[in-house]
């Protein structure tokens, strides 16, 4: 059992790798949210956020590239419908925003819109700044209010 004490042995590269490993595991955000809500009492919440969301906005690319590589599986089993050139029309006009948001609410959906977005060959430059902006600002809120209950 770890104290809050304990926590603080593994410094911002530990806040870094929890959020990368968290995020490159499909379904399973928890463990990284709470690292950013407790890391922002012990450390600098600012510092806390930006490291927490480089390292979440990482980990997500593993969801982008596992949709990348089953794109020949969808185009495979889509029927007369055409909903893949209606979702990649989508990303192609709204992928930023869509991803942005997504990215911004804490739900573990998110690993959804990287499958989509792999699969639809959504530039992953673009994939990654609106994760990383958008993980950024979310996990600082995490951070500093965290700092404010426990700090």
């Amino acid at each position: 059992r770890y104290e809050l004490k304990d926590f603080s042995r593994f410094g911002y590269i530990g806040i870094f790798v929890v959020n990368f490993i968290s995020s490159s595991t499909i379904f399973l955000p928890l463990p990284g949210a709470v690292s950013v809500f407790i890391g922002g009492a012990v450390w600098n919440p600012l510092i806390v956020g930006v490291v927490s969301g480089i390292g979440t906005a990482m980990g997500e690319l593993f969801s982008y590239f596992l949709g990348y590589g089953g794109r020949v599986f969808l185009e495979k089993i889509e029927t007369k419908g055409g909903w893949i050139r209606k979702v990649e029309k989508y990303f192609q006009k709204s992928g930023f925003w869509t991803t942005f948001i997504f990215a911004l609410i804490p739900l573990p959906i998110f690993d959804v819109i990287g499958v989509i977005a792999g699969a639809v060959n959504y530039p992953v430059g673009r994939f990654f700044l609106a994760i990383v902006i958008a993980r950024i600002i979310r996990n600082i809120l995490f951070a500093f209010t965290g700092a404010g209950i426990f700090g």
